[in-house]
């Protein structure tokens, strides 16, 4: 609204020109009050060009980033597919035993899943470990590395096995006896021999002897 100015003599001010929310000086001329709006309007023309710059840059680094991003996810597709094609193309693969490379890849990437299942194992190792600032996996991982192929069989058991050797719950299944079971199964004892008896055979009856008569002479 048009703002009023008092005079010092107390009277009633008089109205100044509306200058688009700025007060014109009061001593204004004409072409004055021209160039500053001419030098409003190339201001509000300039910010305006501005806002609309920024907007097509933001709009422009939006279609990148989105374009990045439906990239990196078509690329990361393709891998998973490759990836799964793999996985099945193992699978298919498949020994029936474990040579000591494969059963040795086959324990690094066991302990990889949660190296904190086999914490016991890790404490154990740790015992003899001078480097006590490795973590569980690689303590885990450098054991494996290190073990001679005819050991690989025995440090797996010992994975699978050492948080079986509590005593089971009743609910819970054996895994300990199961495994003794089929890695080291008790001889059975041998019972002395017993002694062959002879079959009871009867005693052969004798025959009375005749006495024999005297003569007579």
């Amino acid at each position: 609204m048009p703002c009023t100015r008092s005079t010092s003599g107390g009277g009633t001010g008089r109205r100044s020109r509306p200058n688009n929310g700025t007060r014109a000086p009061e001593a204004e001329t004409e072409e004055e009050a021209e160039e500053r709006q001419r030098n409003y309007e190339q201001q509000r023309k300039e910010y305006e060009q501005e806002q609309e710059r920024k907007a097509e840059e933001r709009k422009q680094q939006f279609e990148r980033e989105q374009k990045e991003h439906e990239a990196e996810r078509a690329r990361r597709e393709k891998l998973h597919k490759a990836r799964v094609s793999k996985f099945d193309r193992i699978l298919d693969k498949a020994p029936a035993m474990f040579s000591a490379v494969q059963l040795r890849v086959f324990l690094r990437a066991l302990v990889s899943i949660d190296p904190y299942a086999f914490d016991d194992v890790a404490e154990h190792l740790a015992a003899n470990d001078e480097n006590n600032e490795r973590s569980s996996e690689e303590l885990l991982l450098s054991t494996i590395d290190g073990q001679p192929d005819d050991k690989l069989t025995g440090f797996a058991l010992r994975l699978v096995l050492t948080g079986h050797t509590p005593i089971p719950r009743e609910s819970e299944i054996d895994f300990l006896t199961e495994a003794e079971a089929v890695f080291a199964p008790r001889s059975p004892r041998r019972q002395p021999p017993r002694k062959r008896r002879h079959p009871h055979r009867p005693r052969p009856l004798r025959r009375p002897q005749r006495r024999r008569r005297r003569l007579r002479s």
